[in-house]
């Protein structure tokens, strides 16, 4: 009778042992995880060891925009922690029309609207930071950039072309043909904000009508002395006097303007280093006249007609050629002068 006691303990006890071993021998490879779904934290035991098995367990799935803090092929541990942000709509107005676009959390104004245009393969102009977070239904206002393809026609400006010729006297020029503007046909891309044009990008354009060069004769030959009678000339005050009996060499038909000390013609004032003193260096005074010295040399004595005899000593940024500019003393009397043309004549 106790053996049949004692077994049956023993049946009993081996049981009970049994129904609470198999259960932990089938837990042994799950595990303790969290998911956190948009900020709602989950505990889960599961057996899969990915992120991949553990969402086909779950039926967890991703929709655009959605970020998730690991990868699909990570593998999991007891206390992992798989996080999804869900993704959220924000509302867009264009030019009063009302759209809607998702994005991911923590998405800032930039970079949504760098998404935006290359979603829409457009250009759009937004007034506000581009730094600012976006939140669920904010509305960001948007005004869309324009482009419009323009033909236009054109003038094409003509070039000016110099060449030297002999047949002028240095100094001066002569218009041999004249400039014509060409035609041309140009198709521009342009980018408009509202009415406003924001820049203009050229696509191609087509020449209709070439332009002509003006061509402009400068002359290079010195000018050639013309033997005149020894006859009466004026002096430097304006008054015919008799027959002058002087001796020359050379005489040329030259344009003659006055100047004066004064800053009128030479920008210095009294005071100023250099003021009354002539290219060649001495004091400027009345009878000193500008040359050119490639025509008539510094130290050449001369007699200009209507102002006297002169001393070629000083030069001017405007007297070549056949140019001269005879000195006086007040600005009047330079005014008075004005500009003429006259004979100088080169003294022997």
């Amino acid at each position: 009778m106790r053996k049949r006691v004692g077994l049956t303990l023993f049946v009993s006890c081996f049981t009970i042992f049994a129904s609470m071993y198999v259960p932990v021998m089938a837990d042994a490879d799950t595990k303790t995880i969290f998911f956190i779904d948009n900020g709602v934290s989950t505990p889960y035991n599961t057996s899969a060891e990915t992120v991949s098995e553990f969402f086909d367990e779950r039926g967890v799935a991703l929709t655009p925009r959605d970020t998730l803090n690991m990868e699909y092929s990570d593998p999991l541990e007891s206390g992992s922690k798989i996080e999804i942000k869900r993704g959220f709509y924000i509302n867009v107005s264009i030019d009063g029309n009302i759209d809607r676009f998702k994005v991911s959390q923590n998405t800032s104004v930039g970079a949504f609207i760098r998404m935006f245009e290359t979603e829409r393969q457009k250009n759009y102009y937004y007034s506000g930071s581009l730094i600012n977070i976006l939140n669920s239904d904010e509305m960001v206002y948007l005004t869309a950039y324009r482009e419009e393809t323009v033909t236009v026609e054109e003038e094409i400006p003509f070039d000016i072309q110099t060449q030297e010729t002999a047949d002028l006297i240095i100094g001066t020029e002569k218009v041999a043909q004249e400039g014509q503007p060409g035609k041309k046909i140009s198709v521009y891309k342009v980018l408009f904000l509202g009415d406003a044009e924001q820049s203009r990008e050229l696509i191609s354009e087509d020449t209709v009508v070439a332009s002509l060069p003006e061509i402009i004769l400068a002359g290079t030959a010195r000018p050639s002395p013309t033997p005149v009678p020894k006859s009466a000339v004026s002096d430097n005050l304006g008054v015919e006097a008799a027959a002058v009996d002087f001796g020359y060499s050379q005489v040329y038909t030259m344009v003659a303007t006055a100047y004066t000390a004064g800053p009128e013609s030479t920008g210095k004032s009294p005071g100023m280093a250099g003021y009354g003193i002539t290219a060649s260096g001495m004091r400027v005074r009345p009878g000193v006249v500008s040359v050119d010295p490639q025509i008539i040399p510094l130290g050449t004595r001369l007699y200009v007609e209507g102002y006297g005899y002169s001393l070629a000593a000083d030069t001017g940024g405007a007297i070549k050629g056949n140019r001269i500019d005879v000195y006086m003393e007040t600005l009047s009397e330079a005014y008075r002068w004005g500009r003429r043309t006259v004979r100088v004549y080169i003294l022997d």
